[in-house]
């Protein structure tokens, strides 16, 4: 099956959209880790951070797979899978393991930057 290109302009757009919300997942979680949060807003931010990385490892290697060798697929499913691991480790809140956030905080400023370099690819795997 031959799937339609998408015009560069809003590939790019559409990789700002998919970058942007790992970077505002960091930014909170780093600011509940520093100042603490309700228990509301931290479950909210936790199930917002697993919802993203489900939807990541499901959407890039279904529309950008010029970009998303079966190994990175592979390690998408498995950091997703490790955040809903997180979810329970932490469900009583940030000051339950300091250590555990920082580490959700890196990947989810990696993975902003892992999308934000598709940009350099072209469609078809060239890098431009």
């Amino acid at each position: 099956m031959i799937k339609p290109q998408v015009p560069l302009a809003s590939r790019e757009e559409l990789i700002d959209d998919m970058a942007l919300p790992f970077l505002d997942i960091a930014e909170k979680l780093e600011a509940c880790r520093l100042n603490g949060a309700d228990a509301q807003s931290w479950k909210a931010i936790l199930e917002t951070n697993l919802f993203l990385w489900r939807f990541i490892s499901n959407f890039l290697p279904k529309h950008f797979d010029d970009a998303v060798t079966p190994e990175t697929d592979e390690l998408l499913r498995r950091i997703s899978d490790f955040m809903v691991k997180v979810g329970v480790a932490l469900e009583e809140g940030p000051d339950q393991d300091p250590k555990l956030i920082q580490h959700v905080i890196q990947l989810n400023m990696n993975m902003c930057d892992q999308i934000l370099a598709m940009r350099a690819q072209q469609p078809g795997g060239e890098a431009g």
